[in-house]
């Protein structure tokens, strides 16, 4: 079941799902929690798994009707399960944006591309981020 976690953020698997989004930096996982709890603008939702939350996405609606992605991750035990492809629809179902983007490393450019994103090379992304990956909507 897809849900807004925000109000659920003290759960120690969201805090875990978001370290696994940082490249396994505990105190960028904790930052991004506080971002999370402290930001109107800043969105959390999971996806559960018998009662377990085995996926998170985190992003921010612009003006433009683009979806900034922050965060996606997946348990490791339950990756290549189709939660964060699933997750990706699911938002685009429910929020009807034109374009999702996200800055990410390697590892994250490779899911995006496998989904669909075109994925752009930079060295100037905030983070650490290496690529740049923007996926467009059509309007069907």
């Amino acid at each position: 079941m897809f849900k807004n976690i925000k109000p659920d953020s003290d759960r120690e698997e969201v805090l875990e799902l978001l370290t696994y989004a940082v490249l396994d930096h505990p105190e960028r996982g904790e930052a991004a929690l506080r971002a999370y709890q402290s930001s109107d603008e800043w969105n959390l939702f999971g996806v559960e798994d018998e009662g377990l939350i085995v996926g998170v996405v985190g992003f921010e609606e612009r003006e433009n009707e683009t979806i900034v992605l922050h965060h996606l991750a997946v348990l490791p035990e339950n990756r290549h399960r189709g939660y964060g492809r699933g997750m990706l629809l699911t938002l685009i179902k429910e929020r009807s944006p034109k374009r999702l983007t996200v800055d990410t490393d390697a590892e994250g450019a490779d899911f995006f591309r496998n989904v669909g994103f075109a994925v752009y090379g930079s060295e100037d992304l905030p983070d650490g981020g290496q690529f740049h990956c923007v996926y467009e909507i059509d309007e069907e």
